[in-house]
């Protein structure tokens, strides 16, 4: 199995309290935005498709996002060694604008939705329409590819290794997909986890809720779940995921490609 992660751009000095709930720090960060390649199997798997161009996001969202040329989708994958027509699976972790709005690309891949995000995405909560873009003027990303869109429940085994796994709280049908290598376990857990704040290994109830999320009872007993499953998670816009050995071991990227997170 080789995984690669591909940064997609990032929106720089956020507050911490936008990603941590409750937090009362004045500290910022940079909220990373990543595609993850899986390759395994004869199988390649994207994990997210990251945002609109740089401008897009600005005009359209509170953040100073930033990308340089050649962490524009397209090219990343290409320098990662993948062509966008040769991916046979997208999974979306969720549906907001920033994991989903380049399913277009991938145009013989089977996309797997939520259900319960699908459902959500097409009626949010006023507090969450900007998030799915759901707003007059704009067309929710994910449904450029609606016609290859997949609607999902529960686990499900994408090949041998790979499973997706429900996640929610963060919105109604988070998702994840859990890694089973040779050596280890890992999780790649979307906004369910999206900085290492959020989750405390060695107890999953120290674990903090993301800021954003459709019900805390479920971000919990996600983190409850999570920690059941007995892996190493990677948050979804942690620049410190390039530590992970998921980076770093043979059976997944070199760590010369780890260095581009």
């Amino acid at each position: 199995m080789k995984v690669t992660a591909l940064r997609a751009g990032r929106s720089k000095n956020v507050p911490l309290s936008a990603a941590v709930y409750g937090s009362a720090s004045d500290e910022t960060i940079d909220i990373h935005m990543f595609m993850f390649v899986i390759e395994t199997a004869g199988t390649r798997i994207v994990v997210d498709t990251g945002t609109l161009s740089a401008e897009y996001v600005r005009q359209h969202h509170a953040y100073d996002f930033v990308r340089t040329s050649s962490e524009t989708p397209e090219s990343a994958l290409r320098s990662a060694g993948i062509e966008p027509d040769d991916v046979d699976y997208v999974v979306n972790t969720h549906l907001h604008w920033d994991h989903c709005s380049n399913n277009f690309l991938f145009r013989n891949a089977r996309i797997l939705v939520s259900r319960r995000e699908l459902e959500y995405a097409i009626a949010p909560l006023p507090v969450h329409a900007r998030a799915y873009e759901k707003l007059p003027g704009l067309q929710a990303p994910w449904m450029s590819a609606w016609d290859r869109t997949e609607a999902i429940t529960g686990q499900q085994a994408i090949c041998p290794g790979v499973t997706i796994v429900p996640l929610p709280g963060h919105t109604p049908g988070s998702q994840g997909v859990l890694l089973a290598t040779e050596s280890a376990r890992y999780l790649l857990a979307g906004d369910a986890i999206g900085v290492y704040e959020n989750w405390h290994a060695p107890n999953w109830r120290e674990s903090i809720a993301p800021t954003i999320h459709t019900s805390l009872i479920e971000c919990y007993e996600t983190f409850e779940f999570v920690s059941d499953l007995q892996c190493e998670v990677i948050p979804s816009h942690d620049h410190r995921i390039a530590e992970s050995a998921l980076f770093e071991t043979a059976t997944s990227t070199p760590a010369g490609e780890a260095a581009r997170v």
